[in-house]
């Protein structure tokens, strides 16, 4: 782990106490922050707290937004703060399913507290298949056994139907979709195109620029919108054995039909395999099986898939734009590079476009 962001502990020694039930003060030891992710800047705290003359040690992590703009299109006017989207998004999932996510401890509104927005959360142990290094060619997934490896795989994409399950109205994410807007395919791709555009900032891109054609020319028909949870993969659950612990990230949450989280899902798969130069490993579940359990899970069959995984490679194009302009803006690397073509993603999008449809999974 680094060293943690500058935070004013002080501030959030005091936030915390007034949250806490019971405590009298709390002590905030060295923090630090776990590796990976590209969008909210996350900090674990170990923590001692005082409640009724006892100490107790527990561990909370916080959230905080980052000052530049966020890594997905905002999915309604207003709804530009990242990590009061994943707050709602985790107490929707949390109150309307069964599905696991970190013990809430609250959100905090207002930057006058720690500089920007923030919400805590109780720290959930587990095993988390990282991208860096990849975990299927490095780490505790790719040691594991080829059952492990069947499961999880079995378990995440079923995990992923039962998210795109939840009752979004009755969850209150309808603010998620605009008055007189269909949460269609077609408003996800414009929303995404539009994205894609603006962060390009008159760069090019020939692939994806090709893809955003022969995406629109084939939009699919029908869906019924489901909440979405944006960012689903392997990755984004901690793991006890091949049972989920946590769910993570859902910042990049909408309201969209279920196939929507199918293509990232697959995508993925396919773009830490074959994108990158990976083999695949001995329990990994063909493509088809895990479409069948998908489909199994979810309740309804999905039909073809390659447009919803184009579409889902296109988006990560449009991510890694993003955050290669966000490392800019941060004098992480000089600006003006090419970086954003390279770590396999328009690799990735460039195999789904030379499949075309007519090499779909089903």
């Amino acid at each position: 782990m680094d060293t943690g962001p500058d935070l004013d502990l002080g501030a959030l020694e005091g936030w915390l106490v007034e949250r806490l039930d019971g405590a009298s003060s709390v002590r905030i030891g060295e923090v630090a922050t776990p590796e990976g992710g590209y969008s909210g800047e996350t900090t674990i705290l170990p923590v001692v707290v005082t409640s009724g003359g006892s100490d107790r040690a527990e561990r909370f992590v916080i959230r905080r937004e980052p000052p530049e703009a966020a890594v997905y299109p905002a999915q309604a006017p207003g709804i530009d703060v990242e990590v009061e989207l994943q707050w709602r998004v985790m107490e929707a999932v949390r109150s309307h399913s069964s599905l696991p996510v970190a013990p809430a401890v609250g959100y905090e509104p207002d930057p006058a507290v720690l500089g920007a927005p923030f919400f805590v959360t109780g720290f959930v142990a587990g095993d988390v298949p990282r991208e860096n290094p990849a975990y299927v060619a490095e780490g505790f997934y790719m040691e594991s056994s080829p059952q492990r490896r069947r499961d999880m795989n079995l378990v995440g994409i079923r995990t992923v139907a039962a998210v795109n399950r939840i009752d979004w109205l009755a969850a209150g994410l309808g603010f998620l979709v605009p008055d007189g807007v269909e949460p269609d395919h077609r408003r996800q791709l414009g929303l995404w195109r539009d994205f894609a555009v603006r962060e390009l900032r008159e760069r090019s891109h020939p692939v994806l620029e090709e893809a955003w054609g022969r995406l629109d020319a084939e939009v699919p028909e029908g869906g019924e919108p489901t909440l979405c949870w944006g960012d689903c993969r392997l990755g984004n659950v901690f793991w006890d054995g091949a049972t989920p612990t946590c769910l993570t990230d859902f910042e990049g949450a909408t309201i969209a039909p279920a196939e929507f989280d199918l293509g990232w899902f697959l995508m993925f798969d396919r773009w830490i395999h074959e994108a990158c130069g990976n083999p695949r490993l001995d329990g990994e579940p063909p493509r088809a099986e895990l479409v069948a359990a998908y489909e199994e899970a979810l309740g309804r069959p999905v039909g073809a898939t390659w447009w919803h995984e184009a579409f889902a490679a296109a988006r990560y194009c449009a991510i890694v734009v993003r955050v290669i302009n966000r490392l800019e803006e941060r004098g992480v690397i000089p600006p003006g590079t090419d970086t954003y073509l390279a770590g396999g993603v328009s690799d990735c999008l460039r195999l789904l476009l030379d499949e075309g449809s007519g090499g779909e999974a089903a």
